[in-house]
């Protein structure tokens, strides 16, 4: 009994002794509480930001003097289009390397005359190779302003233009469309349900706040600005939406791989 005793004595001793090793130890420390920083870059301060865009109607560019005014970013023509073929902007290539040379962002349009499906994929096809192997850090945007597109209905135009930017977001790129208010009024349903996901990029020229019943992100305001490093007339745009860092962030600035 005297043995049975001593053994359970011996054993509450010894958990007592671990229990108190334990409730010594130290609490292991917080982990410390380190602010999340946003690395995605964008337009540095606060809008509106302003930007212009570009063709071959602008000729050689200087763009260390347009990186130096308070124009970030540019959109430049990738295809132009004459009697309904299109072409490559023959300055998209040396425009591209300028403007990324010099800092800034670059976004591409190309001007679309296309009223059938065929059509559109050959611009589309035409694109897909201009952008090729291309950084991107503004919209691809659609240029619907051209007289032959009338041939289509409202709605016919409208689904037509929203299956391109459709096949834009699906080659990887923050899909936009430009036009001008009273083609949008006359030819487009801008804010039905085929296009009322997509941005917009308004060109109208009043001087006054566009009169339109859609949403618009970006207004081309003149057609007649006067840029340090350009020679004549350049477009002018102004936009509240700092597209460098939705882009970024969305990871939408290549061709989408296998496209």
């Amino acid at each position: 009994m005297k043995a049975l005793f001593d053994f359970i004595s011996k054993l509450l001793a010894a958990l007592s002794h671990a229990a108190g090793d334990s409730a010594d130890k130290e609490e292991p420390a917080p982990a410390p509480n380190v602010p999340t920083v946003d690395t995605v870059t964008g337009w540095a301060g606060e809008p509106p930001y302003r930007y212009i865009d570009v063709s071959r109607w602008q000729d050689t560019i200087d763009w260390e003097k347009v990186k130096s005014t308070e124009y970030r970013g540019v959109m430049l023509r990738a295809l132009g289009n004459k009697g309904g073929n299109p072409y490559f902007d023959p300055c998209f290539e040396k425009n591209y390397a300028g403007a990324k040379a010099a800092g800034l962002d670059v976004g591409v349009y190309w001007y679309s005359a296309a009223t059938t499906q065929a059509g559109l994929n050959a611009e589309l096809s035409m694109l897909k190779e201009a952008v090729r192997g291309k950084e991107l850090t503004l919209p691809v945007a659609m240029d619907v302003e051209d007289s032959r597109l009338a041939v289509l209905n409202t709605q016919e135009l409208t689904d037509h233009v929203a299956t391109a930017l459709h096949e834009i977001e699906h080659l990887g790129f923050y899909a936009q469309l430009y036009t001008y208010t009273s083609f949008a009024k006359a030819h487009l349903f801008v804010g039905g349900a085929a296009l009322h996901p997509y941005d917009v990029w308004l060109a109208d020229y009043t001087g006054k706040t566009p009169k339109v019943d859609f949403k618009y992100n970006s207004h081309q305001h003149t057609s007649k600005g006067r840029v340090p490093g350009i020679s004549g007339n350049v477009d002018l745009n102004v936009t509240e939406i700092n597209y460098p860092r939705i882009i970024r962030k969305k990871g939408l600035t290549r061709l989408r791989e296998g496209a």
